[in-house]
C-alpha cells in the first residue's frame, strides 16, 4: 500500500466551488452562509457543486494564524461497550501526550451519520482523523481524499487502508469462536449477534468455520444494535430456543450480551457449560461472571495506542510501516464453555 504524500493543502477552496457552480466567490459564498439572500437556482448550483467537488466550508477561516490546529477528530460507533471505551482512553491519551487535543463523535453503527458528521468536522481544519472500522460511503472517501490529510482506521484489519489502518480480522475471530466450541465437544453452536457489520463478518467467519468441519449450519439470531441493552440476552436466548432448540452453545457478539444470556440461563435451568457461552471482548467483569465468562480478547487499549502513534507520524509528514497492522486476538477458555478434557469425558 502507497500511503499518501503528507498533507499538500490542495483540498477544493471556495474559489475552485464558485468556478464549478458558474457564479461568482462572493455568490458562492452567500449561497452556503446567508441562503436567504440567493436565488433558488443558484443555490441549487451551489449546492451541486458542494456535492460533485466534496468542498467543505472552513468555520475557522479568518481566525486561524497558522495553518495547525493540533486537533484531531475522531469517531466511534458508541461509548457504550467498554472496548470501545478503552481504545478511546488510550487514543486520546496518547495524542494529549503529543499535545494534540481530540474531538469525539458517535456514528451509531450508521455510516451516513459518520459521513455528515466528518463534513462538520473537516470545516474545523482537524490535522488528522480517526475512523473505527474501515467500512464509509463514497462520500466519506471522497471527502477525506479531497481534505488531503492523514486518517487512521481502527479496529478492522484490511490489506488496502484508507491511508494506516490498525486492527484485526472478524471473520478470523468468528473462526477461531467455532473453533473453540467445536473443541470443546458443542455439536449445534450457534451465533447471537447484533446487526453491525463487524459482528456480521465475525458470523460469517463462524459460518464458515463450520462449512470447513462439515458441521451443519448454526443457527442464527439477529437484533438491532440500536435496541436497549437491557433484556437482550434474554430475548436472543428465547428467540434462539423457539427457533434451534438442538442448539448446544452460542458466540455472543458482545460480553455484555454473553453475560445476559448466562443470567437468562440460570433462570431457565440450564447447566453452564453443559450449555456453552463465549463472548467477545474480554470486558472488565467477564472473569466475574458466574461460571467466569469465556471470551475472545481483544486489545483495545494496544489499538488505541497504535493508532495515535501511527497518525502523529502521519501527521508529522512520515510514513508508516507496514501501512496495515494487524493485532490479533485470543480465545480465553473459562468457566462458560466446556474444557477438550471434560468434552472428552462425556460432561
Amino acid at each position: 500500500m502507497t500511503q499518501r504524500a503528507p498533507r499538500s493543502f490542495s483540498a477544493p477552496t471556495l474559489k475552485d466551488l464558485a468556478r464549478l457552480a458558474g457564479v461568482s466567490p462572493i455568490t458562492a459564498s452567500r449561497a452556503l452562509h446567508r441562503p436567504e439572500l440567493v436565488a433558488e437556482a443558484t443555490r441549487a448550483r451551489v449546492a451541486q457543486a458542494v456535492e460533485q467537488s466534496g468542498y467543505v466550508p472552513n468555520s475557522l477561516a479568518g481566525g486561524l494564524t497558522s495553518r495547525q490546529t493540533r486537533l484531531v477528530a475522531a469517531i466511534v460507533p458508541s461509548v457504550g461497550h467498554s472496548l470501545f471505551s478503552d481504545m478511546l482512553d488510550a487514543l486520546i491519551t496518547t495524542l494529549a501526550q503529543e499535545r494534540y487535543e481530540t474531538t469525539l463523535g458517535i456514528s451509531s453503527y450508521d455510516p451516513e451519520h459518520e459521513e455528515t458528521w466528518l463534513a462538520a468536522m473537516l470545516g474545523r481544519r482537524p490535522e488528522g482523523v480517526v475512523l473505527t472500522g474501515t467500512e464509509h460511503t463514497a462520500r466519506t472517501r471522497r471527502l477525506l481524499l479531497n481534505a488531503d490529510i492523514p486518517v487512521v482506521e481502527l479496529w478492522d484489519y484490511t490489506p488496502h487502508p484508507l491511508d494506516v489502518a490498525i486492527g484485526f480480522s472478524h471473520e478470523d475471530a468468528g473462526r477461531a469462536a467455532f473453533r473453540h466450541l467445536a473443541a470443546c465437544g458443542y455439536r449445534s453452536p450457534a451465533v447471537l449477534r447484533a446487526d453491525d457489520s463487524r459482528a456480521h463478518r465475525r458470523a460469517q467467519g463462524f459460518m464458515r468455520a463450520a462449512a470447513e468441519a462439515g458441521a451443519s449450519e448454526p443457527a442464527q439470531i439477529v437484533f438491532s444494535e440500536r435496541s436497549p441493552q437491557a433484556g437482550r440476552g434474554r430475548e436472543a436466548l428465547n428467540a434462539l430456543r423457539a427457533q434451534a432448540p438442538e442448539a448446544d452453545a452460542v458466540f455472543c457478539s458482545s460480553d455484555a450480551l454473553a453475560q445476559g444470556v448466562l443470567a437468562h440461563a440460570h433462570a431457565l435451568g440450564l447447566q453452564v457449560p453443559r450449555f456453552g457461552v463465549l463472548g467477545f471482548g474480554d470486558q472488565a467483569l467477564a472473569a466475574d461472571t458466574i461460571p467466569a465468562l469465556s471470551t475472545v480478547r481483544v486489545d483495545g487499549a494496544c489499538i488505541g495506542r497504535l493508532g495515535a502513534q501511527a497518525l502523529v507520524t502521519r501527521m508529522r509528514g512520515a510514513g508508516v510501516t507496514p501501512a496495515a497492522q494487524e493485532v490479533g486476538f485470543e480465545v480465553v477458555a473459562r468457566a462458560s464453555t466446556r474444557t477438550p478434557a471434560q468434552a472428552e469425558a462425556g460432561r
